[in-house]
């Protein structure tokens, strides 16, 4: 399993998403088997939207927080 699957599993059965680490690598492949499914095709003027996280919302303030890293 790669690294980074079961660091977000884990993250997961952490954060009460799931009860193991098996239902939450279930859970990773499932979302990724739907998004992977679905368009990514919606514009919004000329820029391509991509699938938004469930209950993680970007911020003003925080792109402008990112743009300052630069």
């Amino acid at each position: 399993m790669d690294p980074r699957v079961l660091t977000a599993a884990r993250s997961r059965v952490n954060a009460g998403q799931n009860r193991s680490i098996g239902e939450a690598v279930s859970a990773l492949a499932l979302t990724g088997l739907a998004t992977s499914s679905s368009s990514a095709t919606t514009e919004a003027n000329g820029l391509v939207l991509l699938p938004a996280a469930p209950g993680h919302v970007i911020t003003d303030e925080m792109v402008a927080e990112a743009l300052l890293d630069d």
